[in-house]
This record gives C-alpha cells, structure tokens and sequence, in this order.
C-alpha cells in the first residue's frame, strides 16, 4: 500500500515543500522557525477558508498556555517571508472573527520541479550599519533590609559593575545576574548549545588564507523529486563527513556555518557551482574543498537502487578535484558510503585508512539505513534550531540501534537544546558507555559533553583542550576550546590561546577571532577594547560578505557599546542579520540584548516588547532554556520598575518550565526570586517556605552561590518578621557558605543582611562602621547597587541621630546610584528622604521638588515593602506642610497595613513618623503617650534601634529640642 505523501504548494512565486520543510519565494531558499512554518502550512492547506484564532492555537501549541499575541507574531514573520506589506495584502487576510485566510491561488504538486534559478547573492547587510548592544547585567536590589535599606531583588541577584553604564555580558545560556550566582555548573551548559561568540588578531591583516583542510558539504539534490527519498539528503551529509575526517585531517564545517554561507545561492547543478557562486562560497567560509552531489532512487519499492554522485571543488582553482559515483542498494547505504569515502580520500590525495580506522569509521556509522535515515533528518533538524524534531528522530534512532554511540551523543545535545539537561546527561552517559569502538576523536567529543552536563569545567577545559591537540588543523575545535576558556574565566589562559590561534594561517583575519577577543576584553572591563575588536570584526566580516558572521558581529559590537547611543542600531542590524540567515536562536538573543538595553534605557514597553519577540522565537524552537532567561529578564525589568505583580507572573513562568524539565538549579531560583516578590506583598509563611525549599533544592543541587544567595534572602525574611535570632542564625550560615565561594564569585549579600539585623537590633555604631566598610568593598569590586543601598542606609542612620548635612550627603550619592542602576524604587525612595532632609534643613525648594520627584515616581510602583520608607516620608513630609491629621491619619493606616502584613520592623518606622510628626506640635501628653506605647512595644519585640530613636529628643538643624527625651533606663 503507498505511503501518502506529504504535498509541495506553490503560490504566488514560492514553494512550500511540507515533507522537506522547504519554503522558496523567487527562487530563494527563506528559513522559518518550526512552528512559523507549521503555521504557514496550516493556512495554505485551508487556503481560501477561514481558520480561526482557536484552530491555529489549539494546532500550534497543544498544551495550551500561549499569548494570543504570540499567534499575531508568528503571522506576521510569515507575511515578512512572503514579502512584507505586499504578502499581507495578497496572501493571507485578517479575519473579524477574529482569525485568518489563505487567499492566493494554490496548486499542489507531488513531485516538485525546480523554480527558476537565481543566481544572484542576496545583500550582505550594510557595511555601514550601526552596532548593536546585548544582555546587560541587570542590577537587582539588594537586601539592606525593610525598613532602611531596599530589598533584594526577586529575578537576579546581580551586581553593577560601573553605576552610570550596564555590564552587557553575551548571551550563551541565557545568565542573569542571579544566574551567575548559580556557579560553573549552569554557566558549562552554555557550552552545550549555540555559542555566539568567536575572535581575533590584533592587527587587520588585508587578506586570510583559506583553510587548506576544511571541506565544505553542501547539498544533494534530489533527482528523482520523490518527496519519499527527501531524507537521503541529509543523512549523505554528516555521513560523508564522518568518512573524510578519517585520519583527523580533513575535516567538514559545521552544518550551521554551511547553512549561513549558502544565504541566496542557488543549488548547484550535476557539475558543482558556478565559478561567481564558488567564489562567493570560499569568501564566506574559508574553505579550501566544496563538495556537492545528487541522487537518485529507481527499482521496485521492495528493493530500491540507490545513486549517489559527488564532486568535489578546489574553491580557489576552480577545478574539479574528484567525481565520484557509486550505485548500491538502498538498504546497504552505510556500506555504499564506506566507498564513496574510499574514493574521495583517494581523490583528496589521502593515504589508505588503517584496518583500525575503518573500524572507527564502521562505528561512527549508523548500522543501517533505517537508523542513518533518522540520524540524518535529526543532525538537519538540529542545525535548524529544530531541536524537538530532532528529539523525536534520535529517539527511534536509539530505539532501533541501542549501541549506537554517536545516536545518544546527538540525542543528548537535542535534550540540551530544549532544556532538559536531566534527560540529556542519561543519553551522554549512554553514548560514553557504547564508545568503545570510536575514534579517540569521538570519544573526546562525548566525554566533553558529558563532563559540561556534571558542571565540570576543569575537566570540560581538559578535553577540549586534547581535542585541539589531536586534530591541531581543525579551527572549530579551538575556537570551542577558546570559548570555553573564556565562559569560564580563565582569562589568562584565554588570551594565550588566542595568541596561539593568530599563528594558524586557517585562522587569519578570520573575525570569529576577533569577536572572541572582543568577549575577552569585555569579560576583562575593557569595553574600550571590546569595541574595537568587535569593530574590526564586523569589518572582516563585511570583507566576506558572510551574512551569518555579519549578524554575529553586529551582535558582539551591540554588547561591546554598552549604553551607547549606536548600540541599538547594531542590535537591530543583528536581528535583520540572523532573520536573513534563517538564525532564530542568534535572533532570539539579540531581541534579549535588545530588550536589556531598552530596559537599562527607562523604556520598560519597548523592553517587554523585545522580550516578547524573544519568547515566540524561543517557543518555536521549543527552546525551554530560553524561555526561562526571557521570564527572568521579564522580572527583572518589572521588578527595576516597582511592578511586583509583572515580576511575580513572570517568574511563576519560569518556576513552570524548571519543574517540567527537572531542573533543581532553576527551580531554587525561581523559588529565590518568587519568595523575595511575595514578601514584599507580605513576609507569610508561603514566602518562608519558598524560601526553605529553594534552600533545600539549592543544596541538593551543589549550588554554593545560589545556595548563599538563598539563605541570606530567607534571613532578610525573618529578620522583617522581627524573628531576629532565627534570621542571625541564618546569616552566619549564609557568611558560611559565602566563605567557601571562590574571591571572583563572594557577594556582599549575607554581610549587608547580617549587618541590617545588627542595626535593627540597636548595635547603631558598630552597623555604621560595617556599612562603611561595605560601601569600600562594593566601590572596589565595581557594584554599584551595594554601594547605593548601604549609603542609602546611612543615610537613614544619620537622619535618626539627627545629623541632616551628613545624611543628606549619603543620600544623594544614594540617588544618583539608583538612577544610573535605573532602580525606580530606590531612586523613589531617596528623593522623598532627601525631601525629608531638606525639611530639616529649612531649604523648601529643594523639599518640595524632591517631594515632587518622590510622588511622580510612586505613581508608577505597585510594589509594597520596597517603597514603604518612600510612603511613610511622604506621609510625614505632609503633616511638615500643615496637614497634621491627614498626614497621622496616613501614617497609622500604613502601620496597621505593615503588622498585618507581617512587617513589625515596617510597622514602627510608621509609627516613629507618627511620633515626629505629633513632636511638630503642643499636645505634649499625646506625644508622651505614642512615646510610650512605641517604646513598650519595640523593647517587647527586640528592636533597639527604634528603641534608640523614640527614646532621643528630635534633632532639627538648629540643634533646639522640641520635646524633652524619655529618662534614661536602667
């Protein structure tokens, strides 16, 4: 019985191959998402009928749980390939109802026949175009405690490392502040995925030599035009690879950069390229071989014969170097590649292989072609960003072939992509067990997978590293080994390598080189240095004319420029770049770069709008990992911006996608931030016991720095709730693990925490010199946050003894840190403090501007305990204006709406406001009163310094007492 075949469209000059996943439009091959493309096919196999909102959906995403807006932007990337403005008005239409229709003419095709080729190249993007930015570091409050310092953000626990411009970091896995904290483990999986990355040489050199042993395969095309043989096309490939990378010379480019090369070349004929297309090929990848064919299936379906020819290219000569054809039954198609191989190792001038070798060369096959047919659809899907596919094609690859090594290596780097990084170590652990039989090559392959996955960098560094000495003439291997150097700070080494690299004649002027360099310099604190590497690489890249290497270059200088005012159009060079090339993951990250710089901008909207981008084409891919660093960033930007109910929606997200894929790791840090979100509603038992089982995942985990962050937040919690002997207990726990944390990684949090319940408690001076200290610390490692919270604590110490010159000085360095940081609240907060300050001060301008200031702010804030000090200085500023029982009226409502939320400490301050405020007057027995009631009830709870303050006269700057002070106590 015939197998229904899936059919091949065309309309309105493009091809939509279904069982290819092809979609040409003029002849051009245009790239989609996975879930794009099934969206096309939906419309244009229901074209001229209405399909609705629900039906898309419902097909899309079957487990439900999407934006509708994400629907609108997958419909318009189609309208963007078909052709822009003029593809929506004449090929799909919006529906009122709402939905969309197919309205182009369609025919529908069995076997495909060629369009029109085009022998055109499409544009390189402009060499003039600006530079883009990327992920900055996003500085998150730290928790300086209630009720005088700011929280601790929810998403990230980052630092600043320059107060008036972001860190930008590039993005590999995703990592936020808070994810840095998570230690070597999380920051190797980058390693594990797409490393948008590359570098350098210190002086431009006009020309580079191509690599005298890379090969570049490029395609096969079909012959016959049966849809049923499409798959021989992409398991002859890596294949073929694998056959002449025998002896470790020769060796074939990694699909993704072939993929990107060919951007608006047309397939070659039965001779290869043309000479203006072969040309072009050598000038975007280097290579010195290109090596194309066809093949053709005939015979009866029980027994078909299978043809396969090649030819292989000298890109520089122009020459045919090997023609080779081989016939064979299709069923012994891995012994019919064992020749094809034989013969162009002997046309490429390569001895013999070894009894040895061919047995590797067996074992690096797939068994059959049942399993090579899977393998191959899987390595293609892979190199699409289509990592789901990919899955489903391993998985009956190893179901069918069990001991086949290289099928579970392939599986565990498609688990990888998707995120689920428990099911991706089963399958390595499986390949390393089945590798006997591998080259050495491959097995330093798989056991530097494994080893990325266990969070092992020194042993990940160690492979790599023997892979660069086993194959020295391949540049992918040390551009990885590079990289991993970098990912994980061995800087030194780093650049010694990269000295080392400039030496090989493969590498010259290659630009991935400099933009390796470029990561380094910016992962130095030397953005100067970053730009100008990043600079020249989009220079030798434009030389190219290598679109997928100009899109990383536009990317790496976005990140390089920082806060510059060109970063955003080399972001959006980036973005076009990577749409071009048909890169989503490359776009995916650059929409996040862009997302960061708009947020470090003040323009939330176009932030949430970047990210959302950045979902979709995430969510297309299946890309779970992805996903969860877009939610983060999505906290974090909400939470910057005072929107506590963005952030804690944003993080129940990404809390989700950890529990589905296993991730401890994430799980604890999404728990981290979802606790320190809900206790700014109200410090409850359900934010203690995210807190405790964040503490527990933390530690199960092997996460020291997560683990700190984690304890020190669940102190921060007990310390608001007034539990102070539990939260100092925790706190040394949290200095104890900080103290096994390597120097590079030790944050300020568990000492500012610790010194907070040292304050709260009465200990005034010896919490003011440990403020100070961490104000030195924090200016010396760069971290602007810890820096503006410990001065704005300060601040509010010297404001309670009285001493307004010198509060007003803290404060206002306190401000400008929260404005260059971009932290709403605190820069909230310091302005209505300052007002306060300027109240004492008898300067009334400056008082009501900054009260101004204060108000305009907190209209945009929904967050509650990280602007309550914000909201009791404006209650008070008012009773100093002569508004004496609105402004009580106000302070009491906040300090009955703190002990209800479980903030005792939050409580006191508004009732200390209250007591300041009923000083301003006569009603000497009603100030006596609050007086003692406020002193009962804080001596009751065990905060001495709201013992201290309500005990002392009011200071004002005249020095004149308005109230005599309680007698001392014994």
């Amino acid at each position: 019985m015939p197998v229904q075949e899936p059919a091949i469209y065309r309309f309105a000059e493009c091809e939509l191959d279904v069982r290819e996943r092809r979609l040409q439009v003029r002849g051009q091959a245009v790239t989609l998402t996975p879930k794009v493309f099934d969206a096309l096919v939906l419309l244009v196999e229901h074209a001229g009928h209405a399909v609705s909102n629900g039906e898309l959906t419902a097909a899309l995403w079957p487990n439900g749980d999407v934006d509708e807006s994400n629907l609108a932007m997958h419909i318009q990337r189609i309208r963007d390939a078909l052709g822009g403005d003029e593809g929506e008005s004449r090929l799909i239409e919006t529906l009122p109802t709402p939905g969309y229709r197919f309205i182009a003419p369609v025919q529908k095709l069995t076997q495909a026949t060629p369009l029109p080729e085009s022998t055109s190249v499409a544009p390189a993007i402009a060499p003039g175009a600006t530079p883009t930015n990327d992920a900055g570091t996003n500085a998150r409050r730290r928790d300086a405690g209630g009720e005088t310092g700011r929280r601790r953000t929810p998403p990230a626990a980052a630092s600043s490392s320059n107060a008036s411009k972001p860190h930008h970091h590039l993005p590999s896995i995703r990592l936020g502040d808070q994810l840095r904290l998570l230690g070597i483990a999380v920051v190797l999986l980058a390693l594990l995925g797409g490393e948008y990355w590359w570098s350098h040489s210190r002086n431009a050199q006009p020309a580079y030599i191509p690599d005298a042993n890379a090969i570049a395969i490029v395609d096969f095309n079909n012959l016959s035009g049966d849809a049923k043989d499409a798959w021989l096309g992409p398991a002859l490939a890596p294949m073929l690879a694998t056959e002449l990378a025998a002896d470790g010379k020769l060796h074939a480019l990694p699909e993704e950069r072939v993929r990107a090369a060919r951007t608006g070349l047309p397939a070659p004929d039965a001779d290869g390229y043309s000479s203006k297309n072969l040309a072009t090929l050598r000038q975007r990848l280097g290579a010195h071989y290109i090596l194309s064919g066809g093949y053709s299936v005939s015979g009866g379906a029980d027994a078909p014969q299978l043809r396969v020819d090649i030819t292989v290219q000298d890109a520089g000569t122009d020459s045919i170097v090997a023609s080779v054809t081989r016939t064979g039954a299709e069923s012994a198609l891995p012994a019919l590649v064992a020749g094809l191989g034989a013969d162009l190792r002997a046309h490429l001038g390569e001895a013999p292989a070894s009894p040895t070798v061919l047995k590797q060369l067996a074992a690096a096959q797939p068994p059959d072609a049942d399993a090579a047919r899977h393998m191959g659809l899987a390595l293609q899907a892979l190199a699409q960003h289509a990592a789901a596919r990919a899955r489903d094609e391993l998985l009956q690859a190893v179901a069918k072939a069990p001991s086949y090594a290289p099928a579970h290596l392939a599986l565990s780097r498609a688990w990888s992509q998707l995120g689920y990084h428990a099911n991706a170590s089963a399958a390595v652990k499986q390949a390393a067990q089945h590798a006997a039989g591998l080259s050495r090559e491959l097995q330093l392959q798989i056991s530097a997978q494994q080893a990325a996955l266990e969070g092992d960098a020194g042993k990940v560094i160690e492979l790599r590293s023997d892979l660069v000495q086993l194959c020295p003439d391949n540049p992918e291997y040390r551009l990885r080994w590079i990289n991993t150097l970098i990912v994980t700070a061995r800087y030194d080494s780093a650049a010694r390598a990269l000295a080392q690299a400039r030496k090989l004649p493969a590498l010259a002027s290659d630009p991935r080189l400099e933009l390796a360099t470029a990561k380094l310099a910016s992962k130095r604190g030397d953005p100067g240095g970053a730009v100008a590497h990043a600079r020249l690489a989009l220079t030798q890249a434009q030389t190219r004319a290598a679109p997928g290497l100009i899109a990383e270059a536009e990317l790496q200088l976005g990140i390089a420029l920082g806060n510059d005012a060109k970063a955003e159009a080399s972001l959006r060079s980036a973005i076009d770049g990577f749409n071009h090339v048909g890169d989503p993951q490359g776009e995916a990250q650059a929409w996040q770069s862009l997302g960061q710089l708009q947020g470090w901008r003040d323009q939330p909207a176009a932030a949430r709008a970047s990210y959302q981008h950045a979902l979709v084409l995430y969510q297309g891919m299946h890309d779970l990992d992805g996903e969860s660093a877009v939610y983060d960033s999505l906290s974090q930007v909400s939470w910057r911006a005072g929107d506590r109910d963005g952030t804690v929606t944003a993080l129940k997200q990404a809390l989700a996608i950890a529990r589905e894929t296993g991730d401890e790791a994430r799980q604890a840090r999404a728990l981290t931030g979802l606790a320190t979100a809900t206790s700014d509603d109200s410090a409850s038992d359900a934010a203690a016991g995210m807190y405790r089982e964040a503490i527990q995942l933390d530690q199960k985990a092997g996460e020291d720095a997560q683990f700190a962050f984690a304890q020190a937040s669940y102190a921060d919690l007990l310390r608001m709730r007034g539990q102070f002997d539990q939260a100092e207990a925790m706190c040394k726990q949290a200095q104890a693990t900080e103290g096994k944390l390597a120097a590079g990684e030790r944050k300020l949090r568990a000492d500012f925490v610790c010194t907070q319940i040292q304050l709260d408690r009465g200990d005034v001076a010896g919490a003011d010199a440990a403020l100070r200290t961490l104000v030195t610390r924090a200016l010396a490692g760069k971290d602007a946050f810890d820096a503006a919270n410990a001065r704005s604590v300060l601040g509010q110490i010297a404001m309670g003894r009285g001493q307004w010159v010198e509060a007003r000085a803290a404060l206002q360095l306190a401000l400008d840190g929260w404005a260059a940081l971009k932290e709403k609240p605190g820069e909230a907060t310091a302005a209505a403090l300052l007002a306060v300050c300027a109240q004492a001060l008898h300067d009334t301008k400056a008082r009501d501007q900054l009260a101004a200031q204060a108000r305009s702010m907190r209209a945009g804030i929904n967050a509650r305990a990280e602007v309550f000090q914000l909201d009791v200085a404006l209650a008070e500023l008012q009773g100093a204006s002569g508004q004496r029982e609105p402004s009580l009226a106000a302070l009491d409502k906040l300090a009955a709406d703190a002990s209800q939320r479980q903030w005792p400490g939050l409580a006191f301050e508004a009732r200390l406001a209250a007591l300041r405020v009923l000083e301003h007057g006569s009603d000497h027995a009603a100030i006596r009163s609050a007086r003692a009631a406020l002193l009962a009830d804080a001596r009751h709870a065990g905060f001495g310094w709201v013992v201290q303050r309500a005990t002392a006269a009011p200071q004002h700057a005249s020095g004149r007492q308005t109230v005599p002070p309680e007698p001392a106590r014994p």
